[in-house]
């Protein structure tokens, strides 16, 4: 595939394709000119576009939910998820070694890439036609947001429901493996452990288990 059937699947088509280019090249292929610029750009574009548009579609919500509805929106595996449509993986230039990693453990990365090519967009014909890109990518998800949804992962249920009992919040220890992640949370002297594609998702799946653990034990 080329970088012009890139375009088309993308549905824009750069003035300036150096920047689409640039947007696709992984530190671990070059460590000087890469796109981590770029995806810190398009992160910000991307949760200001967000923002924007659940604050207009949802007048009567208070800060806390619209929040949490951002973050349900934003978070990692829905980003790799479009990254994936997108079939950006036969794209991005990494190095052998990063070439060589399971599909798992290219979760960040692809992550990231998606966030590059929000600000290239921006950088190559600015806030309006970003703007465009990420509306249409994530249409599924906003058409389907409804705010009698509660937004709340296992994670932030847990740390909510400690600090009503005025407790410590847990601590996570996660450590990479050759399959993703695996975290391991201590809470009442009880360790969880879980794994996942990404420290998020291996976070949230112990907490969950704790989560289950104490609602047992208050049953």
């Amino acid at each position: 595939m080329s970088i012009k059937d890139l375009e088309k699947k993308l549905g824009y088509y750069f003035n300036d394709i150096s920047l689409l280019e640039l947007a696709l090249i992984h530190k671990s292929s070059n460590n000087s000119s890469n796109n981590e610029r770029l995806e810190y750009l398009g992160d910000s574009i991307l949760t200001g576009v967000i923002s924007e548009y659940l604050f207009l579609k949802f007048p009567d919500e208070k800060e806390g939910k619209l929040t949490r509805m951002r973050s349900f929106l934003v978070k990692g595996e829905t980003l790799t998820k479009k990254a994936n449509e997108l079939d950006l993986v036969k794209f991005i230039k990494l190095s052998k070694g990063t070439a060589n990693l399971s599909e798992n453990r290219k979760y960040s990365i692809l992550e990231g890439s998606i966030e590059s090519v929000i600000g290239a967009i921006f950088l190559d014909n600015g806030w309006d036609k970003a703007k465009s890109f990420i509306l249409e990518i994530f249409s599924k998800e906003l058409s389907e947001l409804g705010s009698d949804q509660e937004f709340r992962d296992s994670k932030t249920e847990l740390q909510e429901l400690l600090q009503s009992k005025k407790l410590k919040p847990p601590t996570y220890i996660s450590k990479e493996s050759h399959n993703g992640f695996n975290c391991e949370v201590e809470l009442d002297k009880n360790i969880f452990t879980a794994t996942g594609n990404s420290k998020r998702q291996a976070e949230i799946a112990a907490a969950k288990k704790a989560l289950i653990h104490l609602k047992l034990e208050n049953a």
